[in-house]
């Protein structure tokens, strides 16, 4: 009532002046949703799926993971976001992530779906009863350790998972020779990616590898196709070194062949390119090329070295760092602005989200779909480079990965960060 008279008599004074309400006075109102939205289902099952195919893979030869575009996870799935859904309409949202209910339901779900992907993927017949060893395995499960069952012929309790708080998994008695040829796939890893970047630095290759790994699927770089006609350009861009800044160490004749502006000032070319008698002068370079282009300024801004080339695409030009950081804040959040802070394109995972978002943007999937052929190269490397000057060289680089036979078998999936999703 003391609010209320204070607010009375605001209103009469003609509500010129301030008013405040002590908000430390009142309480919270408690908010309980009864539909717990799908982006959060879907991020709490995939917590399940993760958690089996990282168990799986840790039985599985290095590199190699367990395909989950082989099988059928539809009825599974179907079950554990029944199983959440039910628990979250329970507590309400927001959801504590480390609610114990929920925790229980993605550990017995993740053992379920371990089995699952043991069975109908790689097709073992057996496994070994591990338990945790600790107080509390119930003595029922602890008298089962180390023992070998079959999958057709589980003990009376069932296998590890079907029931709730086991505190045991199934490890996998793997034949290697006799997996179905479908049931894994290649890991995309920084000692693969050394096939292509021969001279890269292996800290580098690792995050650049990860990232791609985890862009698979949104990145659209999940077919053998498309993977291998984005690791030619994406070298051709980079050099056999995934350099993340652009170079600009050229001699006059690589300044007229990759410049037109030093095409069309020779002298220049000779006056700032590198020679026997003087290095390359690459902040020069930058301005000149760059001026007044990709919505850089003229050559007295300095745009054109601040917004030279950097990432797996090479990223260039005031204007696409711009289109850059509306694109990635939509994706990703977080609020980066790589026009303010362009270095920060250069780092391994924006070096990579940088080439996807070109990757995305230019529609460079439906043209790597037309296959591993001179034609897809020629209609790529124009949407990239805007002339077909270096498309031999690109081609060339395409031929030697396909023919390495190193991305035949890679996954359709991230198996860093594996979603239902992704399997259908």
């Amino acid at each position: 009532m003391r609010y209320e008279s204070k607010f009375s008599a605001w209103i009469r004074s003609g509500g010129h002046s301030a008013f405040a309400v002590p908000l430390s006075r009142l309480g919270t109102p408690a908010t309980k949703f009864t539909v717990a939205p799908d982006r959060l289902l879907d991020s709490i099952i995939d917590d399940a799926l993760a958690a089996a195919v990282a168990r799986l893979n840790s039985y599985l030869p290095n590199g190699v993971s367990v395909d989950i575009t082989s099988v059928d996870l539809t009825p599974i799935r179907d079950e554990i976001r029944d199983a959440v859904a039910s628990r979250l309409t329970e507590i309400g949202l927001a959801v504590d992530q480390n609610d114990p209910v929920i925790t229980s339901i993605i550990a017995r779900y993740a053992e379920v779906l371990n089995g699952f992907l043991q069975t109908d993927a790689l097709q073992v017949s057996e496994y070994i009863w591990r338990s945790r060893d600790d107080a509390r395995v119930r003595p029922e499960h602890a008298q089962y350790d180390d023992h070998v069952f079959s999958w057709s012929n589980p003990p009376k309790d069932g296998p590890p998972g079907e029931a709730w708080n086991c505190r045991c998994t199934a490890e996998p008695i793997i034949d290697l020779p006799h997996i179905p040829e479908a049931a894994v796939c290649d890991i995309l890893t920084g000692d693969r990616l050394a096939s292509v970047f021969p001279t890269a630095d292996a800290d580098n290759l690792s995050a650049i590898a990860r990232e791609l790994d985890l862009r698979t699927v949104s990145g659209q770089i999940d077919t053998r196709e498309r993977l291998i006609h984005f690791l030619a350009q994406m070298q051709q861009e980079a050099g056999d070194d995934a350099r993340l800044v652009e170079h600009l160490n050229y001699n006059p004749k690589g300044l007229r062949d990759t410049y037109r502006y030093f095409r069309n000032h020779p002298d220049e070319a000779e006056r700032y390119g590198r020679t026997a008698g003087h290095p390359a002068d690459p902040v020069a370079i930058a301005n000149l090329a760059y001026a007044d282009r990709n919505g850089n300024g003229d050559v007295a801004s300095g745009d054109g070295w601040t917004y030279r080339g950097r990432g797996l695409f090479q990223l260039t030009g005031r204007a696409n760092y711009r289109a850059f950081t509306g694109w990635h804040d939509s994706v990703f959040g977080g609020g980066i602005d790589f026009e303010t802070d362009p270095d920060r394109a250069a780092e391994p995972i924006y070096a990579v989200r940088s080439a996807i978002y070109f990757w995305l943007e230019h529609d460079l999937p439906n043209r790597a779909d037309q296959g591993l052929t001179a034609e897809a190269v020629a209609a790529i490397t124009r949407r990239i480079n805007g002339s077909l000057l270096s498309q031999q060289e690109r081609f060339d680089k395409m031929v030697n990965i396909r023919d390495g036979g190193k991305f035949d078998g890679g996954c359709r999936f991230s198996v860093a960060r594996p979603r239902f999703e992704d399997a259908e």
